[in-house]
């Protein structure tokens, strides 16, 4: 079972309060994508992305330095058995989700679909 991760902000990283790093930290995705979403949401919804970046920054915690530290730097059999144990994790979804589009795309309708779009008949 991998360890619980949490939310926080990464002042490290951040340009205001550290939410959008946070965001990116918490879904290992880029934050300059986590940013640009921010920024076209905020078109579209300014109060509520404003208000809501408030409350996050307001209500969540920094990220612990030690932690930061050492996560980069600890090289600890425990360590490294979260580490392996969490890529396990990773890969085992990962399969998962590849089986799923397997099957999805060798199944009978799939097939069926493509040579009916391929006709021009839908």
């Amino acid at each position: 079972m991998t360890p619980r991760r949490q939310f926080y902000l990464n002042k490290e990283k951040a340009k205001l309060a550290g939410v959008c790093a946070g965001v990116a930290d918490y879904f290992d995705w880029n934050v300059t994508h986590i940013r640009i979403a921010w920024v076209i949401a905020a078109v579209i919804w300014p109060p509520v992305m404003i208000i809501g970046y408030i409350l996050a920054a307001w209500l969540a915690e920094s990220k612990p330095q030690a932690e930061s530290l050492a996560s980069a730097t600890d090289t600890s059999p425990a360590s490294t058995s979260r580490r392996l144990a969490d890529a396990k994790v990773r890969f085992e979804r990962l399969e998962n989700r590849l089986r799923t589009l397997e099957s999805v795309v060798t199944s009978r309708e799939f097939q069926m679909d493509r040579e009916l779009k391929g006709s021009g008949n839908i």
